[in-house]
């Protein structure tokens, strides 16, 4: 054949392996490790723009039902507090909560909630992981540990749950469970805070601290023989998040924070907390938890209702704002935020000393929306003195359902811990609460 055809031939041979190249990879979701890497800035950006979050606002302690989603006025069990319209036609909830009540139309309401656990520690596990402790043998995760399992950030040098001013012990703020190091929640202390001792952006070379990790590494490796691997893994893994923070210090700085943001949020450690929750997701952070106040604030046993008109009020006025925000910035759809505690309050006003309410998990309330929810959804009932559900009860298993379903996640798949499986939620109990869907 002349020297010329060949030459021909295999120029157009280059060009149908090319093509055939081209249109492999992007056929197959870029499965040519090298190649892909052409297009994989262009893949970030479409998972960062499909990337689902969750803010949990955790109001510990257990707020009232009665004086926040489902009120009695007038009924002996109602309380001094009065009422307000919502956006939804024939819903009231509390007085000090104006801008929630504004936003009802956007969110479900759930007033048929029963776990059947009065205890604050053991009712917090239940409520953030679904699994009573009593029942654990594979040591169960909080619920956004385990989402983040399921989806971690589209941005990796981001982490996947950040906690903002946790309770301080592993069953009231529980943490990844049989998942393992990489699934802990990133701790940050509250009032609008980042980490704690986390360096400032460039006060710490990227390159040398790298350097330090590639030689920390490999003394890893020698140590680990004969060794609890678990454990060293769990060592390993903090310092390699730690790397990744370095390159992202900045997500957690409120410096550019306007102050109008700042007066809406409200002038509270709740506020600035809301703020920082509504940055890190507007960064790409899936996951973050946010809890209300220091300790059991929503307790009120004693002097509850003139209390809780104060915390109420901070809470909604937080709240409204980073649910405003978040509608207002396109990332209402793609947000789930919750809005609960790990139970309520008893209908009896007696409580320890002067007026107050004890612990009450027969019968209580909560909210979620955003992430696709049916918005302006009353779900449930409790009868006019709530003493009792009338319509409706719903389980934290059907509960937790309903936030993997929203997320996207099958609640009933199974992980694996020591070769035993482990559903997302346990025993494979409950169904999504189909009319919020």
């Amino acid at each position: 054949m002349d020297d010329h055809l060949i030459d021909e031939q295999h120029r157009l041979e280059h060009l149908v392996s090319r093509r055939t190249l081209l249109r492999g990879a992007i056929a197959g979701g870029m499965a040519f490790g090298g190649f892909g890497n052409l297009f994989a800035a262009e893949n970030a950006k479409r998972a960062a723009q499909q990337q689902k979050h969750v803010i949990l606002l955790w109001m510990s302690g257990g707020p009232s039902q009665f004086e926040t989603w489902d009120p009695k006025p007038g009924m002996p069990t109602g309380g001094p507090h009065l009422s307000i319209p919502t956006s939804v036609l024939g819903l009231h909830i509390d007085e000090f909560m104006p801008k929630l009540a504004r936003l009802s139309n956007r969110v479900a309401t759930i007033r048929s909630m029963s776990t059947n656990d009065n205890d604050h520690s053991t009712g917090s596990f239940l409520a953030q992981t679904g699994h009573p402790p009593s029942r654990v043998i594979a040591p169960p995760p909080h619920w956004l540990s385990m989402a983040a399992h399921q989806l971690p950030s589209a941005k990796p040098h981001l982490p996947d749950f950040v906690n903002i001013n946790k309770e301080g012990d592993a069953l009231t703020s529980p943490g990844p469970g049989f998942l393992g190091a990489k699934y802990q929640w990133l701790f940050c202390p509250g009032n609008g805070q980042p980490p704690e001792n986390l360096p400032a952006a460039g006060s710490v070379s990227l390159d040398a601290f790298q350097r330090r990790e590639a030689l920390r590494t490999r003394m890893s490796q020698r140590f680990r023989s004969a060794r609890d691997a678990n454990k060293i893994d769990a060592h390993d893994t903090a310092y390699s998040q730690m790397g990744e923070l370095l390159a992202a210090t900045e997500i957690f700085d409120l410096a550019n924070v306007s102050p109008t943001d700042r007066d809406r949020y409200g002038q509270s450690r709740f506020g600035r907390d809301c703020l920082l929750a509504r940055q890190l997701v507007e960064q790409g952070v899936p996951f973050v938890r946010v809890q209300h106040q220091n300790g059991l604030a929503w307790d009120k046993h004693r002097q509850a209702f003139e209390s809780q008109r104060h915390i109420t009020a901070e809470f909604d006025t937080a709240a409204g704002a980073l649910i405003d925000d978040l509608i207002d910035r396109g990332l209402w759809e793609r947000t789930l935020v919750v809005m609960m505690g790990e139970f309520g309050r008893t209908p009896e006003i007696l409580g320890q000393g002067p007026p107050g309410r004890n612990h009450w998990s027969k019968s209580w309330s909560l909210s979620f929306g955003g992430c696709g929810v049916k918005e302006g959804v009353v779900v449930g009932a409790t009868n006019k003195l709530g003493t009792e559900i009338a319509d409706r009860p719903v389980t934290i298993h059907d509960l937790f359902c309903t936030f993997f379903t929203v997320l996207g996640l099958d609640p009933h798949e199974e992980l694996t811990f020591e070769g035993r499986p482990v559903p997302l939620v346990e025993n494979k109990l409950g169904k999504p609460i189909a009319e919020v869907l």
